[in-house]
């Protein structure tokens, strides 16, 4: 997991380059933003897959037990594809959680961002997502949809896999691919108005969260179990 921070930790260079440019370096630690209702809203709805991913890495059975009725039932045959099904729904919350806390004057602010980030921003900002969004295809490559949504607690055998991108020294490279793919995206979005509406904080702690599901995982004993 310390690799996983080390390149997290790596991945904020380009945003706080930017913010440096842009001189508003010294107010990225500002808590104003934890004023706003919105703000705290929108955290609450991208929270809720994490919730949901802890729910069920810690009460596997319970989960299981709530597939086999309404309305988990209709989202899949077994908890495996329920989960899937509701990491969807989750990805859709967080999507219309983002909108509606930036609401039109926001997505203004963020497209006048967009269009005023320098050839260096798009850059890193592409690498980044690359590389995340190649974790990402390569961990469900590894060890598919049971391997990523807890399989080995939910009643499927998912045996352990030795291939990329789990022989890099990653322990959790699809939880590390996201992070990357976030922060990759902020650089663009850096500006003095989407800080004071508290977006850089957002993703900041949205980032974060992956850190928190790590360790819970790790903390679970993963590789004995599977």
């Amino acid at each position: 997991m310390a690799l996983e921070l080390l390149l997290s930790g790596a991945a904020m260079a380009p945003s706080a380059l930017r913010a440096r440019h842009l001189d508003i370096m010294d107010d990225l630690g500002s808590t104003e933003c934890l004023r706003s209702p919105g703000w705290w809203l929108c955290l609450l709805g991208v929270s809720t897959n994490y919730l949901m991913h802890g729910f069920i890495w810690n009460y596997p059975s319970r989960f299981s037990a709530l597939c086999q009725k309404a309305p988990l039932k209709i989202l899949g045959g077994h908890p495996v594809d329920v989960f899937a099904s509701l990491e969807v729904v989750a990805k859709i919350i967080q999507g219309c959680s983002l909108l509606a806390f930036l609401g039109s004057s926001g997505r203004a602010a963020a497209w006048q961002a967009i269009s005023a980030a320098p050839g260096w921003c798009w850059a890193a900002g592409g690498v980044l997502v690359a590389a995340g969004q190649a974790l990402n295809v390569a961990t469900y490559n590894a060890i598919g949809n049971a391997g990523v949504y807890y399989g080995f607690k939910l009643g499927r055998t998912v045996p352990w896999c030795y291939g990329f991108p789990f022989n890099t020294g990653l322990r959790h490279p699809q939880y590390l691919g996201v992070v990357l793919t976030l922060f990759g995206t902020l650089p663009m979005l850096m500006s003095k108005e989407m800080l004071q509406m508290g977006l850089p904080q957002l993703v900041l702690t949205w980032g974060s969260m992956y850190g928190i599901m790590s360790a819970m995982e790790q903390a679970g004993d993963n590789e004995k179990s599977s």
